[in-house]
């Protein structure tokens, strides 16, 4: 009997305690301070200009939007009349921005529109212009100027 292959209680126990330190390393690494699970990811340089460039496509998409139905006769053309009642320019607002926003894709992270005015002079005068202020939950702001639909960067409004 004695010349019988087999595993020895000896060699059975000490697997388990290397399973058993395996294990508790592992589930330390997932969910400890610094584990995989708990640990919160800051987004990347790269993903950071993608979604940047994101919100900033949504914007021109929302403006493109209601520029055609502005050219269209749309609603919008309707509401902008003159004394001739005929449509005169441009002149989108807050609303209709978000309203555009909202109708180009559902899930914008948009936490506000508002207007607002921002200094356009390089000198320390107060000249100011009148913008659309799209403020994203991810802290990016896009200024629209509502006359052209054209979108101000905040290098542009630096460099006037």
């Amino acid at each position: 009997m004695r010349n019988e292959r087999g595993i020895t209680l000896l060699a059975l126990v000490i697997t388990i305690i290397v399973l058993l330190i395996l294990a508790v390393v592992s589930i330390a690494m997932l969910v400890g301070d610094d584990g995989f699970l708990t640990k919160p990811t800051e987004p990347t340089d790269a993903q950071t200009t993608t979604m940047q460039k994101s919100n900033e496509d949504i914007v021109k998409l929302a403006i493109e939007d209601l520029l055609t139905e502005y050219h269209a006769g749309g609603a919008i053309a309707n509401n902008i009349t003159n004394t001739n009642n005929t449509p005169s320019t441009l002149e989108i607002n807050k609303n209709e921005l978000k309203d555009a926003i909202y109708r180009t894709t559902s899930d914008a992270d948009i936490s506000d529109v508002t207007d607002e005015f921002l200094n356009i002079a390089e000198d320390d005068s107060e000249e100011e212009i009148s913008v659309i202020k799209v403020d994203f939950t991810n802290g990016q702001d896009i200024y629209v100027l509502p006359t052209t639909g054209q979108i101000v960067t905040e290098q542009s409004q630096d460099n006037g």
